[in-house]
């Protein structure tokens, strides 16, 4: 249901009918499942190759991916200072 007014329309009834809401949700979840997947035909996506890859490969290529001096490992590395400097703190005593 594309149009949200009959949608609303068909969850008040659900709502009102006694059990009605359990019939609502399953069919919903059919109805969602039904859809077709349409990341399998996106472009650009590879095939997962039959051969895994070695962990020398796999520790190449992420560090490829990411390397050690980048922007994303800085920020992460800040954050986590940040976080460690807060739960190192004194607490207060209490009166």
């Amino acid at each position: 249901m594309a149009n949200p007014l009959v949608h609303a329309l068909v969850f008040a009834a659900a709502v009102i009918v006694p059990g009605g809401l359990l019939l609502y949700f399953a069919w919903r979840t059919l109805s969602l499942k039904a859809e077709a997947n349409h990341t399998a035909q996106k472009q650009g996506s590879e095939d997962i190759p039959a051969s895994r890859p070695t962990p020398e490969e796999a520790r190449t290529s992420f560090e490829r991916m990411f390397p050690k001096d980048s922007l994303r490992a800085k920020s992460r590395r800040d954050r986590l200072r940040a976080l460690n400097a807060y739960k190192s703190r004194p607490r207060k005593k209490s009166q």
